[in-house]
């Protein structure tokens, strides 16, 4: 976990360093594996963690450890050696993947499988080109599967009428992202990919137990509110992607909308819940000042795309918001380890 942090921190302090806002460090510092950072030691990372925690076998927490070092060699301006680990965490994981579906089964499982094989193909073409933009969207599939995959486990008991016509058209929507990345982007994979998201989100909205979730009080609610959020930002990406997001300020506003929009959102969602079971702790680190850091990051992404459409904004917009973006990812981990403290602290004493 401090590992997790320190890639958490540096690809904040990376990606501020990138949008222009000047930071006077006593070292070199990765900036432009800002994305890599992002979506595979720190992302990648944390949900290896995740899958290896609950796995029987404890040698599976070698993965999340080979994953996460790859932190240490970026940080060294060794980005190859980087990325060979990042590479062992995707086989491995996948591998984790394959074992529990061979004991469980299950459609949930072989799309979060799915997931993290595209984990290993992104990381496997970046290794060989070092081109991010040839891996981000493979990253895409990897956070998506993944993402999809798990609101489908806990989704699957309000699906039982018609439970398997209904994953089968989410895994055509998910094979048409698939799709839409080996055919060329500038011809009709944005489009495929466009309408991927599109239609994922749409099943999100109808099938997920998020509005369920919306009709409790307490932590139920606010994870309901997060999750039916990112779900309106991952149709916003769908849309910025079927428009050519390769293209100009589009380029920047998918990939934000999609990384900060919906995967922190489902983040700071479910983090009440999976942080202690990570972390080994018998609380529920909750409070209503967990909301503060989802309106700022909410509030700062819209400024931030806000540059996309016909609008005069003021100067330096842009390097406010990213600040902004990245305040509100550390304010809220902050405010959790707070939370988590103050909680076993009353449990204690109880």
């Amino acid at each position: 976990m401090p590992i997790v942090l320190i890639s958490l921190l540096t690809g904040i302090l990376t990606g501020w360093f990138r949008i222009g806002i000047g930071l006077n460090l006593p070292f070199s510092f990765p900036a432009g594996e800002h994305g890599a950072i992002m979506a595979g030691s720190f992302l990648g990372t944390l949900i290896c963690l995740e899958r290896s925690i609950s796995y029987p076998n404890k040698l599976a927490l070698i993965v999340p450890l080979l994953n996460s070092l790859s932190i240490v060699f970026f940080l060294a301006s060794m980005p190859k050696t980087a990325c060979v680990f990042l590479l062992l965490g995707s086989a491995g994981l996948t591998a984790i993947y394959y074992f529990i579906y061979v004991k469980h089964k299950g459609m949930y499982l072989l799309i979060m499988m799915a997931g993290a094989l595209c984990y290993f193909i992104g990381n496997a073409i970046l290794l060989r080109s070092s081109f991010f933009p040839a891996s981000v969207m493979w990253w895409i599939a990897f956070l998506l599967f993944t993402i999809t995959g798990e609101r489908l486990e806990l989704s699957r008991f309000i699906l039982l009428k018609n439970a398997s016509r209904k994953q089968l058209v989410l895994v055509f929507f998910l094979i048409l992202f698939t799709l839409g990345i080996v055919v060329p982007f500038h011809s009709a994979g944005g489009y495929l990919i466009g309408i991927s998201i599109v239609g994922s989100s749409l099943w999100l909205f109808k099938y997920d137990m998020a509005r369920h979730s919306l009709k409790k009080p307490g932590v139920s609610f606010y994870s309901g509110l997060l999750l039916i959020t990112g779900y309106f930002w991952l149709l916003i990406t769908g849309i910025f992607m079927a428009y050519g997001s390769y293209f100009g300020l589009l380029y920047d506003a998918s990939l934000h909308v999609f990384f900060l929009g919906f995967v922190f959102s489902m983040i700071f969602a479910h983090a009440p819940v999976i942080l202690p079971a990570v972390l080994r702790i018998k609380v529920e680190p909750f409070g209503r000042s967990l909301y503060f850091w989802y309106f700022l990051l909410n509030i700062s992404l819209l400024i931030r795309i806000a540059g996309i459409f016909p609008v005069q904004m003021p100067p330096y917009y842009k390097e406010t918001a990213g600040m902004l973006n990245g305040i509100a990812i550390l304010g809220f981990f902050i405010n959790m380890a707070i939370l988590s403290k103050i909680t076993k602290r009353k449990s204690v004493m109880n």
